[in-house]
């Protein structure tokens, strides 16, 4: 699972039909101080994220699939919860 900021949507004309009707986000990882680290992926989201909120997103592709209920499917990521806040632990 990684911590990502939702940049913006993911909208396509063609879309595998397992997407159809699934709200699909543009999210970057975060790394630490929330910068941003690598390029940013498509994930679905499942509880109505908003554009530059944190979530916590699971890359778990057989759980997506599952969650579309298509093994065919091409999706890998998907959004498993919206972050409040963070702490950081020192030890």
């Amino acid at each position: 699972m990684i911590i990502a900021r939702i940049v913006g949507n993911a909208i396509a004309a063609h879309c595998h039909r397992s997407l159809s009707g699934k709200t699909l986000l543009l999210c970057q990882q975060l790394g630490d101080g929330d910068v941003n680290v690598g390029a940013p992926f498509v994930a679905i989201d499942l509880f109505g994220a908003g554009l530059h909120e944190r979530v916590l997103v699971s890359t778990d592709g057989l759980g997506a699939r599952h969650l579309v209920e298509d093994d065919s499917s091409p999706i890998r990521m998907f959004v498993q919860g919206i972050v409040d806040e963070t702490q950081n632990s020192q030890t």
